[in-house]
């Protein structure tokens, strides 16, 4: 219960933010690739609503 933190070297911490800064780095392209793929669903679902729209005009 006693254990006090060790603040670690500079050298550990140099090594912790570059991995983190790559994490972040690669979590901004999936969120922009997910961004993509939901523009891409998005316009997906107008078109079927319109063809839908269509089809019941037509009938």
């Amino acid at each position: 219960m006693n254990q006090q933190s060790k603040i670690p070297s500079l050298e550990i911490r140099a090594r912790h933010i570059a991995k983190l800064k790559e994490l972040n780095r690669r979590m901004d392209k999936h969120i922009l690739d997910l961004d993509d793929l939901n523009a891409l669903l998005e316009a997906n679902l107008r078109e079927q609503r319109r063809r839908i729209e269509w089809w019941r005009e037509e009938k």
